[in-house]
């Protein structure tokens, strides 16, 4: 295997790819292989679909940061092509628009509403001081404040 993770280098060195790039596409495909291992997964085959389906599973399961899946499934990817060019294997494992998980823009990030005290602080002070037209900006966006995580 680590042969093969040092032929894998040379080849992205040659297609260009940046030393950082090399790096992460490397590491993950180390750590791939490393999980085959573990789970005691045929390793005489470097890639197959049964072992990346378990592994993404795996990297869900353990509630890897989506952002986190999809890179090394591109990593993952990108090790498949160099597969399929050396001839080691000959079917398409892995593609990217079927395998990577979609999430809907915009919710990425956790969203934090404002606690009941926060809520009320913000209308008193709404009360008083504001015009009419803040104070309609707040009661429209009311009910928003409430949504909790």
């Amino acid at each position: 295997m680590q042969e093969l993770l040092t032929s894998f280098k040379q080849w992205l060195m040659e297609e260009g790819k940046s030393p950082k790039t090399m790096e992460s596409y490397v590491g993950d495909v180390a750590k791939f292989h490393a999980y085959l291992i573990e789970k005691a997964v045929d390793t005489s085959q470097p890639l197959s679909r049964f072992a990346f389906v378990r592994y993404k599973q795996y990297l869900i399961d353990n509630e890897y940061a989506i952002a986190t899946i999809n890179k090394k499934i591109t990593s993952l990817k990108v090790y498949k092509d160099f597969l399929q060019k050396k001839g080691i294997v000959s079917d398409s494992y892995i593609q990217l628009k079927r395998d990577r998980i979609h999430i809907a823009a915009g919710s990425e990030h956790v969203v934090t509403a404002l606690s009941d005290e926060q809520v009320e602080k913000l209308l008193f002070y709404g009360e008083e001081k504001e015009s009419q037209r803040n104070k309609l900006i707040v009661y429209l966006f009311l009910p928003l404040l409430f949504l909790k995580e």
